[in-house]
């Protein structure tokens, strides 16, 4: 099973990690600061775009960890920029699909019970079931970076239920790792009574960030790997030998 600490050793083992996380902050960083001095206007511009750029190295990690190569966290532009186009039309289609459904959904299903915040807990069990379609779709068009994988509903709506379990007990250990890493730093600002949006608190966190990034990139392909079955020709050779076995089975029991 996919652990947290497999998760974070395999991310500082990546080569160049720690350059990696630093230079990728950068861009995380001035958001960060633009948002904590309250500017929002900047934020509203280049926010999309770091988040953009971040899928698209998120989606490559997670590529990367699942086909084991050497590097996990990726720079090189043009693969980026592929791999963005790519995840996009996995993912806007879904998105807005599940968004439409879900809204329409939780609009519908009004129950009067005499149970406490019955309503609001229905419609987080309708979200989360929807968001986990979402979830294990991108995953099993990220392991190989293949755009029909993203759209292979057999398997997506046999594993949605696993990756969400997986993702409900995992949540808790990262952000416990977070909160790990991010308490030292935060208890030395205020120490000193350093406002925390000072430009190295941000910077920090921002490289923490990046760092949580790679650690749940490393989760998720070890999680596809467990929870997603593979492309339809490793779930052929998965199935039919087991019917082909079967098979074998029954004429010579009739003979």
């Amino acid at each position: 099973m996919a652990s947290i600490i497999d998760s974070f050793s395999e991310a500082l083992n990546d080569r160049f990690s720690v350059i990696k996380f630093i230079v990728l902050a950068i861009p995380v960083y001035i958001v960060a600061e633009k948002f904590a001095l309250g500017k929002m206007a900047y934020v509203q511009v280049w926010g999309p775009i770091v988040l953009l750029f971040l899928l698209a190295v998120f989606t490559q990690a997670i590529n990367n960890v699942r086909m084991s190569r050497t590097e996990i966290l990726t720079l090189n532009p043009i693969t980026l920029f592929k791999t963005l186009i790519k995840a996009l039309i996995v993912l806007v289609p879904h998105v807005c699909l599940y968004s439409y459904i879900g809204y329409v959904a939780t609009n519908l299903l009004h129950f009067n019970v005499d149970v406490p915040h019955f309503n609001l807990i229905v419609h987080i069990i309708v979200w989360s079931i929807l968001g986990s379609i979402v979830l294990t779709s991108y995953l099993s068009f990220a392991k190989c970076l293949s755009v029909p994988q993203g759209y292979n509903y057999k398997v997506i709506l046999e594993s949605c239920t696993d990756v969400l379990i997986s993702l409900v007990f995992y949540s808790p250990q990262l952000a416990l790792a977070v909160a790990i890493l991010v308490a030292p730093a935060w208890y030395a600002f205020n120490l000193f009574n350093i406002p925390l949006n000072h430009w190295g608190f941000v910077g920090y966190c921002s490289v923490i960030f990046v760092v949580s990034l790679s650690i749940l990139a490393n989760y998720f392909a070890q999680s596809a790997y467990e929870q997603i079955k593979g492309n339809n020709e490793d779930y052929d050779d998965n199935y039919n030998k087991i019917d082909f076995l079967d098979d074998v089975a029954e004429k010579m029991n009739g003979r």
